[in-house]
């Protein structure tokens, strides 16, 4: 029988699809009590989470997020997640926000 990762990942006892969370990770979910959307974005500590609680999309319900990414112009329907909402949210800013800078290096001529 075939693991369910995506099914893991969902009820939060995976970290990703075919990735266990770490026991660093864990301890910080199950001992800590950081919600499991900071702890996928990094967060395993409580001095950490303190700073960055509220700030982040992992606070914003799914409706929230559907909301946000239409209004970024991603299209989007109810069947998807709301850890794949953050990500195209944040890849959408984030490209938006870093334009790109072309460069040509030239060889110096001696």
């Amino acid at each position: 029988m075939a693991i369910e990762w995506a099914k893991l990942v969902a009820q939060g006892r995976a970290k990703d699809i075919g990735i266990p969370w770490s026991e660093e990770e864990a301890t910080a979910i199950h001992t800590l009590k950081i919600p499991i959307e900071y702890v996928r974005k990094g967060i395993l500590t409580i001095s950490d989470y303190e700073k960055v609680k509220g700030s982040i999309l992992a606070d914003k319900s799914k409706d929230e997020l559907i909301a946000e990414a239409k209004k970024e112009g991603i299209a989007v329907t109810p069947e998807a997640t709301k850890e794949s909402l953050e990500k195209v949210i944040v890849e959408k800013k984030n490209v938006e926000a870093k334009p790109v800078k072309m460069t040509v290096k030239r060889k110096r001529s001696r």
